[in-house]
């Protein structure tokens, strides 16, 4: 019978140590507990936000204790893992990792003031990748609750989600605050400012990838919200924000964006939205004399008919040949829409979807590698049983002579594409267990399925993709699937699982996975990446508890 390696983390090596270290933190559980019955420190203390994974571990944030504790595990899987603590600002509410760093950045809403408590401002801070550095604090001016960082992890926009429990009195729905994370912080940097607004509140950021404005690279934060979007220049953010309606001013409806698809080489990008069955093509134009005042760059829209419904949207080709796929889950049919002229090809489905997925592979009938679509159901509420495949070439004039239908056989409940190994993974219901999976070939357009007992919905792949990790919560086992060859594996564990995190790839490390357990002083257990088993796994506990005793009450 396999066994685990266990490691306690400072001051619970020994038996002995264990002992004091209990003793003492039982006495500091008990002081806590006796604080008046609305002081929630007792309960709060140790509560963190979801650990943040970094390519050698994970970051923990402890909102009451102002806190974070970075678990470090060695390239040599036998040595011991280092914890380092930095501290961060009051009420943390948000922590994700910076693109392209080894860092963690935690959005703090900083604190009001109370008699005996003094007010502390609002901040976000970017804890360093090694211990001897300093975190930067970013003076973010208000309490936001939300955080959206560009792919290449340059700037952050920090600014307010739709909560109603943001605790303050008055806030500005409409404010952001800019953070060039490449720079120190300064009076300027971050940048606040208050976004145009005609009557409705942000809802999300997202960002363009690079831009050619005027001969210029450009990275666009574009602010949704209900019935329009605005535009901030991120090289440029002395310049005022160009805002884009989707409705007229007298037009009465809601119309909320659900998917931007941005492309480059047009400059442009399309949007789909609740409330409407067009999806908006936005263009940034540049020739001519710059305006007077604002951006050196105009935006146009365009209304394209999508049809009924559009679920999902995708760009392939490129110059002339460049052309919109649209799905659309309550028409029953695929568009193919040249965006230069809106002229449109309609494909009638067999069978409801509401995703596509391009992808490069081959055919029964083509053995060259070319790029096809797969149009899908996503969930259960559709109650197809079948996939279509689109062949992309000549897909004007060939029409539906592209499309082939594979029947899966059963209700699709929820899927999950591995374009990389060419194939879909889809969930179905299942009477006689808890779930069951079927594998869709995507070069063979077959299906074969593959029992199981849990859902996909907690399914993690590893950063590599070689590996499917499913951790069904509160079970003891780890379930995987070898996407080599599909082999699925166990492995048994100390205690319950609350979910697994695959590391991101690091220079000569092993792949590594973490197994998170809900245990207070935190437990974690590592695997190896390529080969899970039982006898190599390595269980580090206490990790969250090294310097509890030292720190007193909050």
């Amino acid at each position: 019978m396999g066994t685990m390696m266990n490691t306690a983390i400072q001051g619970a090596c020994t038996s002995s140590g264990i002992q004091r270290f209990g003793a003492a933190l039982a006495l500091s559980l008990f002081a806590a507990s006796s604080c008046r019955p609305e002081d929630p420190r007792s309960i709060q203390r140790l509560d963190s936000l979801e650990p943040v994974a970094l390519s050698d571990g994970l970051v923990y944030v402890h909102p009451a204790r102002s806190r974070a504790v970075r678990l470090q595990l060695s390239s040599d899987p036998a040595a011991a893992p280092r914890v380092t603590r930095f501290s961060v600002g009051p009420q943390a509410v948000r922590a994700v990792r910076r693109p392209g760093a080894e860092e963690v950045l935690v959005l703090c809403r900083g604190e009001r003031g109370a008699p005996g408590v003094a007010p502390v401002a609002a901040t976000l801070v970017a804890l360093p990748a090694t211990a001897s550095a300093q975190p930067r604090v970013y003076n973010v001016g208000s309490p936001f609750n939300a955080i959206s960082v560009t792919s290449d992890g340059r700037f952050a926009v920090v600014h307010y989600a739709p909560d109603r429990t943001l605790d303050r009195l008055l806030f500005n729905p409409n404010e952001v605050a800019v953070v060039d994370l490449a720079a120190e912080p300064s009076e300027t940097n971050p940048r606040r400012r208050t976004v145009r607004s005609f009557g409705g509140i942000p809802t999300s950021v997202q960002f363009s990838p690079p831009f050619t404005i005027r001969g210029e690279s450009r990275t666009i934060a574009v602010v949704v919200s209900s019935s329009y979007v605005t535009l901030i220049d991120l090289a440029h953010l002395d310049r005022a924000e160009t805002s884009v309606r989707l409705t007229l001013a007298q037009d009465a409806r809601e119309i909320v964006p659900q998917q931007l698809l941005f492309d480059a080489e047009a400059r442009a990008f399309y949007l789909r939205a609740t409330g409407s069955n067009d999806v908006y093509f936005v263009r940034l134009d540049d020739s001519g004399t710059p305006p007077a005042e604002g951006n050196d760059f105009r935006a146009s829209i365009n209304q394209i008919g999508a049809g009924r419904d559009p679920s999902d949207l995708a760009l392939f080709g490129a110059g002339d040949a460049r052309r919109l796929l649209v799905v659309s889950s309550g028409s029953s049919e695929v568009r193919v829409i040249d965006p230069r002229s809106n002229a449109i090809t309609s494909l009638a489905l067999d069978a409801r979807a509401d995703r596509v997925l391009l992808f490069e592979g081959p055919s029964p009938r083509d053995p060259n590698t070319t790029l096809r679509a797969l149009v899908y159901p996503s969930n259960n509420v559709l109650s197809a049983r079948a996939v279509s495949f689109i062949d992309l070439g000549a897909i004007e004039s060939r029409g539906s002579q592209n499309l082939e239908t594979v029947q899966v056989g059963r209700t699709i409940r929820r899927a999950l594409a591995l374009p990389g190994r060419g194939t879909m993974l889809f969930e179905h219901e299942d009477v006689t267990s808890a779930g069951r999976l079927s594998l869709l070939d995507l070069g063979r357009r077959t299906t074969a399925p593959i029992l199981a007992e849990v859902s996909l919905a907690e399914a993690r792949f590893n950063t590599d993709a070689r590996l499917l990790w499913v951790a069904p919560n509160g079970n003891t086992r780890v379930g995987f699937v070898q996407l080599d060859n599909f082999h699925p594996g166990e492995v048994r564990l100390d205690a319950p699982v609350r979910e697994v995190i695959a590391l991101p790839a690091m220079a000569g490390a092993p792949s590594r996975a973490l197994a998170v357990h809900e245990a207070t002083g935190g437990s974690v257990t590592v695997l190896d990446g390529n080969e899970p088993r039982r006898e190599t796994a390595r269980r580090i506990n206490g990790f969250l508890l090294a310097d509890l005793l030292e720190q007193g009450a909050p």
